[in-house]
């Protein structure tokens, strides 16, 4: 076991889903949030969910605010970083169902052997900045882009740091591992 948060995002407002909590969303009987839970609890020291819902969730975690709000997935990493007890939090969001562990150790080998401040997985000219490594140092980056109390792309955090792309061979594995859920069409492709 490593030094490391594991920060889920499960702050969203799910607008497209009708407001359903992503994270609480069962796939094989098991909810998402557990499921990455399961994945990585034992790769890392601690576990924290970034939530803005008064919902308890079905994992051993504290559940912490947005301390900037409406400010998007930025503040929900800006919010991880603020109450990460570590230097290196692994940042998932809340919405993936398939969390990978072999992708997780190879973004963590890359991220440990390089000095940069972020690392996150690129594939097929697609990155994934909710499944990477941010260094907690990134906060008062992170900090000045959200002054403004608008949300910010995630991107314009990489903009300013080291930022690792780790570049993965394009397969079925790694499509199904970054599978998100954002719409009715995303959770009905589960049930074929």
């Amino acid at each position: 076991m490593q030094n490391i948060t594991l920060a889920i995002l499960a702050g969203g407002k799910a607008r497209r889903l009708g407001g359903i909590d992503k994270a609480l969303i069962k796939v094989d009987g098991i909810p998402i949030i557990s499921r990455i839970y399961n994945t990585f609890r034992d790769s890392v020291t601690e576990t924290i969910i970034i939530s803005n819902s008064s919902i308890q969730y079905p994992i051993p975690a504290k559940v912490f605010p947005d301390i900037i709000p409406n400010c998007g997935p930025l503040g929900g990493i800006h919010s991880a970083l603020s109450h990460s007890s570590f230097k290196t939090c692994f940042v998932i969001s809340a919405d993936m169902p398939f969390p990978n562990l072999s992708i997780f150790k190879k973004l963590l080998a890359a991220h440990k052997n390089s000095k940069v401040d972020i690392t996150i997985p690129k594939h097929d000219d697609f990155i994934e900045p909710l499944f990477g490594f941010y260094n907690k140092n990134t906060l008062k980056i992170a900090n000045q882009i959200l002054s403004d109390g608008k949300g910010h792309r995630v991107i314009e955090l990489f903009k300013c740091t080291k930022t690792n792309y780790l570049e993965l061979t394009e397969s079925n594995e790694t499509r199904i591992s970054f599978y998100n859920i954002n719409t009715p069409d995303d959770l009905n492709a589960l049930e074929l």
